[in-house]
């Protein structure tokens, strides 16, 4: 009988995650192995999804007919997310429930913010609980690097790193690294943390040399462009015809990019084939009869797919770039090399021509990853962290309102909009009264920037991806109305394209430029059912030179996240010789409390990536030096509209 660790385990899944959607991946089998051995160590297991009924059904068949609460009546996922925690407790602590101790662990850091509410919530039922905060990868840094360090995705996935650090008893990473860089940006002590990396299910027998298909190349994972699959095929593509006559890629997984990817395989010659997404078993079968596993993510965490690969003997080729790099031996327990096509096609040619070195890459690669990442041994380590971290809940105490988090109540999610907003006035006016005046008035005027900031985030979604300034504001037509048809126009910092589609319908030839891969695939998307579309480039305004001349230079809402404007402002017309520059910026004297911010010393822009906000004199002066005039101008809802004409000989001087 196995040694019992507390009276129930519950099991936070990552958000939007649910048990249907692992079971149509092909994870549920593989993901159940460990659960449902740590299941067996607690009276109950309670899963905490965001699937629908389906999830309920799903979770009878498993082993061990684990408890799921999961958004069973299709509300909003926050509501949803806010009712059950109370469900979690009642089910634990209400009719029928007598759980005393409880162990609460998180998938991934992305909880929806569930997993820290219960721990307190079962604490104030006098359950012992603890929170062991787990991830497989850090959200944060995959957001920065797709979107930007500085981006709303990035800050607010930093946010919620930080507030489950600050409330788990325990924090577990996969890698090292990982652990590393938690301990530090989230203040965690050593003894807070553990390393426990993702594992390979100890049952399945490695694959025979003799029975490895030689012409067959597998890879697998979500066919997103972070993957960068398309290096790989393009690898392929490359290889000597003798060696690609046969040759199959096998592309396993689903995403957006299937399509992609299939037309590129097509235009190159390269045979694939793209089964989905397949049952756990099904996946590893095939890397047990496959020649080669290739991956070449532009950054992981501690990648699933390759460990397993390398369990049943595969010979794998990784991109040398993070996440990945740090798992395989070079040399040892298969190559790694630079994220480019070519070095996939000599890598791919070498162990084609060689079966030695394949096998003998795959032997150490099984006996390293089996030895280190084997189900036995992790699930120790997971049992190990479980014990650790009910121990330290006694001790920690006041330390989890080292954040000075303000708490609030589920229910209150279920109240209406205006009852919401009187219980938070209520709140920080009995907050703001027990400052003094300065600091009050500190305090309220800092409020301003985050609460604009959210109210912008919300409206956009509200209206389904289009800030609603465009439709109440229509300063599209500012633009429009002076671009005659058929003339040429670069919007520069274009964001997602709405703008440069306005000026397409209204018959100008546009090019886009941004510096955000998202925003260009937004824009892109956009544009895709206009008849004479804009195009769009991926690149720095400030250093990325379109080719070609244009009628008009656009700049919205562009110039205050600039420095040295001036001279940014002479280098576009050098290069871009247009007539005329049509600019919209905020204006800093739009109303008292932007001054009278900056003079307290809090954030008094909109944006904290402004480098300036304008008043009008500043306007004329930047542009008068760049060697530009205005002759038209539009002041309207705390905004400088402007057209500007160029001096001649301004592209000259600067030239």
């Amino acid at each position: 009988m196995p040694e019992r660790i507390a009276d129930a385990f519950v099991y936070v899944f990552t958000r939007g995650v649910s048990l249907r959607e692992w079971e149509d991946s092909g994870l549920l089998e593989r993901e159940w192995a460990m659960l449902g051995r740590l299941g067996e160590h607690y009276g109950r297991v309670v899963l905490v999804t965001h699937g629908g009924k389906d999830d309920l059904a799903i979770a009878k068949r498993l082993p061990g007919s684990p408890d799921v609460v999961c958004n069973d009546q299709d509300q909003d996922p926050s509501v949803y997310a806010g009712q059950c925690v109370g469900r979690v407790c009642q089910m634990l602590r209400g009719a029928g429930g007598s759980a005393r101790s409880c162990v609460i662990k998180t998938n991934q850091m992305d909880d929806a913010g569930i997993a820290d509410a219960l721990l307190f919530e079962l604490r104030d039922h006098a359950v012992h609980a603890a929170l062991i905060a787990r991830g497989g990868y850090l959200r944060s840094r995959f957001e920065a690097k797709t979107h930007g360090p500085a981006s709303r995705e990035a800050i607010d996935a930093g946010r919620d790193e930080r507030r489950l650090c600050a409330a788990a008893d325990l924090v577990v990473g996969t890698t090292g690294v990982m652990i590393d860089e938690l301990a530090w940006r989230c203040e965690i002590a050593s003894d807070r943390t553990r390393i426990i990396p993702n594992y390979t299910l100890d049952a399945i027998p490695p694959g025979k040399d003799d029975q490895r298909d030689p012409k067959r190349i597998l890879c697998a994972g979500r066919l997103i462009l972070r993957k960068q699959i398309d290096l790989i095929i393009r690898g392929v593509a490359a290889l000597p015809r003798s060696m690609r006559d046969g040759l199959v890629l096998e592309i396993v997984g689903r995403g957006p990019e299937r399509e992609a990817l299939v037309s590129l395989a097509e235009s190159l010659g390269v045979t694939i084939e793209t089964p989905g997404a397949i049952p756990h078993g099904e996946l590893v079968e095939r890397m047990r009869r496959c020649s080669i596993f290739c991956q070449a993510s532009a950054f992981e965490g501690h990648p699933k797919t390759v460990i397993e690969a390398m369990s049943v003997g595969c010979a794998v080729i990784v991109a040398s770039t993070p996440g990945l790099g740090g798992v395989v031996q070079n040399g040892i327990s298969g190559l790694v090399v630079p994220p480019k096509a070519d070095s996939f096609t000599f890598a791919i040619s070498g162990l084609l021509e060689d079966t030695f070195l394949r096998n003998t890459l795959g032997a150490a690669a099984r006996d390293h990853v089996r030895d280190r990442f084997g189900l036995k041994r992790v699930s120790k380590l997971e049992l190990a962290s479980h014990v650790d971290a009910l121990a330290m809940s006694e001790h920690r105490g006041d330390e989890r309102a080292k954040g000075h988090e303000v708490r609030w109540e589920p229910p209150m999610l279920l109240s209406s909009p205006e009852a919401q907003a009187q219980a938070w006035e209520r709140s920080l006016r009995a907050f703001a009264s027990r400052l003094g005046a300065t600091e009050r008035a500190k305090f309220l005027a800092a409020l301003d920037g985050p609460i604009y900031e959210m109210q912008g985030l919300a409206a956009v979604e509200a209206e389904g991806g289009l800030h609603p300034k465009h439709r109440l504001m229509e300063y599209h037509r500012f633009f429009t109305d002076r671009v005659a048809p058929g003339e040429r126009v670069i919007d520069l910092g274009s964001g997602s394209g709405a703008l440069a589609c306005s000026l397409a319908k209204a018959g100008a030839s546009v090019v886009g430029v941004d510096f955000s891969e998202n925003s260009i695939d937004q824009a892109s998307l956009r544009a895709r059912d206009l008849g004479a579309p804009p195009t769009f480039e991926l690149g720095d305004i400030t250093t990325h030179r379109v080719q070609g001349e244009f009628d008009t230079i656009v700049l919205s809402n562009v110039l205050e996240h600039i420095s040295r404007r001036e001279d940014r402002l002479r280098d576009w017309v050098a290069w871009y010789a247009p007539k005329r520059v049509l600019i919209r910026v905020p204006a800093f004297d739009r109303e008292w409390r932007v001054p009278w911010k900056r003079e307290l010393g809090v954030e008094w822009r909109l944006d904290q990536t402004h480098e300036t906000e304008y008043t009008l004199e500043q306007l004329e002066r930047e542009l008068g030096e760049a060697g530009l005039t205005i002759v038209d101008r539009v002041i309207r809802w705390g905004e400088y509209w402007v057209e500007a004409s160029v001096t001649p000989n301004a592209g000259e001087r600067a030239a």
